[in-house]
C-alpha cells in the first residue's frame, strides 16, 4: 500500500518539478535555468559535506557519553534524502533539499518524524520504546528490576 502512496508521489513531484522549470525557463531563459540548477546543486553538496560532519560529531559524542543517537540517525536519514534532492535537477526538490541542510529545521523534522511514529523503534530519548534498558549497557549489567521480558520456548505440533 505504501509503494502506490509513494509512487503516486514520486510523479507528482516529478510533474510539479517540470512545471516550475518551464516557468523558470519562460522567465530567465534556458541558459541561465540550467546554470541555476548546476549551482544549486554544487552549493547543495557543500553544504551537505559540512552539515553531515556535524550531524556525524554528534552522532560519535553521544555514543561514547552512552546515549542513544536517536535524532542524529534520523537527520543522518534526512541529509541522505537531501542530498538526493540536491542532484535531482529541479527547483522543488532544491528547496527540500536546502531546507533539511538547515539544522533547526532538519531537527524540527526530525522530531516530528519520531513523533509521527515513521521511525517506530526510536523515541527521544533512545531505541526501546518498551523499557529504561540502555542498549549500549554490557548485559551483566543489566538494570536491577524487571524489564517485562519473558523467555521460553515452545515447539509446533501440527
Amino acid at each position: 500500500m505504501w509503494f502506490r502512496h509513494f509512487l503516486l508521489l514520486f510523479i507528482a513531484i516529478a510533474i510539479a518539478e517540470i512545471y516550475v522549470l518551464i516557468g523558470v525557463d519562460g522567465l530567465v531563459g534556458t541558459g541561465w535555468t540550467i546554470f541555476l540548477i548546476i549551482l544549486t546543486g554544487v552549493i547543495g553538496v557543500n553544504l551537505l559535506k559540512k552539515q553531515g560532519i556535524s550531524v556525524f560529531t554528534r552522532f560519535q559524542q553521544k555514543l561514547a557519553s552512552g546515549q542513544a543517537p536517536a535524532e542524529e540517525m534520523v537527520e543522518g536519514v534526512l541529509l541522505v534524502v537531501a542530498g538526493a534532492f540536491l542532484i535531482t535537477p529541479g527547483f522543488l526538490t532544491d528547496t527540500l533539499g536546502f531546507l533539511w541542510l538547515i539544522p533547526q529545521s532538519r531537527d524540527w523534522f526530525a522530531k516530528k518524524l519520531i513523533k509521527l511514529g515513521w521511525f517506530k523503534s526510536v523515541n527521544a530519548t533512545g531505541f526501546n520504546t518498551q523499557s529504561s534498558h540502555n542498549p549500549y549497557q554490557p548485559h551483566d549489567q543489566s538494570p536491577s528490576k524487571e524489564d517485562g521480558v519473558i523467555e521460553g520456548e515452545y515447539e509446533r505440533k501440527d
